[in-house]
């Protein structure tokens, strides 16, 4: 499934905590064409906003050989070294340096990116320039785990947004045929789902004034009156809903689905059954509903999300006293409708609190 990349990045703003209108404008990225010279474009301005307030600095531990004494001597290597023999000592050390983890994840990522296919070559030029102004920074080896190592403080904010860059460049290239190249991978629909399910999460938690829910989490559940009486194995799945939004009087349980279709079509020889949701999503939902309703004393309805991909769906159902609808999100509309449609898929949930509340 394709997302217009001014709306890749509406969803990934949200995702990575900037302001959408503010950073869009300041990328200019109508010209970049695809995700790589998109995210490319945004880790030069972000990085060149960083240098421009100042590089982060942290103190590193140094071990070296002096005349005279700096911080605590080491007698052991010291002596291993004869340095009271030659005046010498050796002395350990703090020093403020400029290769922090966060500023050498940059570095790296910049210097990989100069040598990816498909880049184009103003954006190369850009990036060769930072390298050479972060060249007191030393490159480090990345990894998966490496980028959750960064602890993220009041005093290093603007770099939430390069270094979400970075892991998201990483997860994307893979080494060349060439020695030394890296070729950049499409995002494959597993990875724009995440997206997509971290967008609405974060969508109704930034939007959250504008609804009639005063809370929103997601929530882990446990199999009410459920108990395992024997067998091989207990293989019951764990239950977490995607988004719960929650008031005094209601909750709302929300499951985000990147499909091509919100619904199914069964073909049986030369005959297509008629299209139906997809019964194991709407299960699914209505699971969540039902193990709520047995501690939760708030009215439950339940709301499943897809992307919009030519067939509009708009459906509202009351399924055993539970109000649930059905919605897609249309990928290809302007930020603005995505917006309106994002708060539109909570209008039939509405009159529900108002009615608990009232009686």
């Amino acid at each position: 499934m394709k997302i217009p990349i001014r709306n890749l990045f509406y969803l990934l703003s949200y995702v990575w905590d900037v302001d959408w209108e503010m950073e869009w404008s300041a990328i200019n990225a109508e010209k970049s064409g695809d995700a790589l010279n998109l995210l490319a474009k945004i880790l030069t301005i972000s990085t060149d906003r960083i240098i421009r307030r100042g590089l982060d600095r942290g103190y590193k531990d140094v071990s070296e050989e002096m005349f005279g004494v700096r911080g605590r001597i080491d007698i052991a290597n010291t002596i291993k070294r004869n340095g009271f023999a030659n005046a010498k000592l050796t002395c350990n050390f703090e020093e403020l340096d400029y290769s922090v983890l966060h500023n050498q994840i940059i570095k790296t990522t910049l210097v990989n990116l100069s040598h990816v296919n498909g880049l184009n070559k103003n954006l190369r030029e850009e990036i060769l320039d930072l390298t050479h102004r972060l060249r007191a920074i030393e490159s480090i080896e990345l990894n998966q785990n490496i980028f959750s190592k960064v602890r993220f403080h009041s005093n290093i904010r603007g770099y939430r947004l390069p270094i979400s860059v970075c892991k998201m460049i990483y997860d994307q290239l893979l080494p060349s045929e060439t020695v030394g190249r890296y070729e950049f991978v499409n995002m494959t629909d597993e990875k724009l789902f995440r997206i997509f399910e971290k967008f609405i999460l974060e969508f109704y938690k930034k939007h959250l004034k504008q609804t009639i829910y005063t809370h929103i989490k997601k929530e882990r559940l446990g199999w009410q009156e459920t108990a395992y009486e024997g067998g091989i194995e207990d293989f019951l799945p764990s239950l977490e809903t995607d988004v719960s939004l929650f008031n005094e009087t209601s909750k709302l349980v929300i499951e985000c689905k990147f499909y091509e279709s919100a619904l199914q079509t069964r073909t049986i020889g030369n005959l297509n059954i008629r299209s139906t949701f997809i019964s194991t999503h709407i299960n699914q939902l209505f699971v969540y509903l039902k193990n709520l309703e047995m501690k939760d004393k708030n009215t439950l309805s339940g709301l499943l999300i897809y992307p919009e991909n030519g067939e509009k769906v708009d459906a509202t159902y009351n399924m055993h006293g539970n109000k649930v609808s059905i919605k897609t999100i249309n990928l290809d509309s302007s930020p603005q409708e995505i917006n309106d449609a994002m708060l539109a898929c909570l209008e039939p949930f509405k009159d529900v609190a108002i009615n608990k509340h009232e009686i």
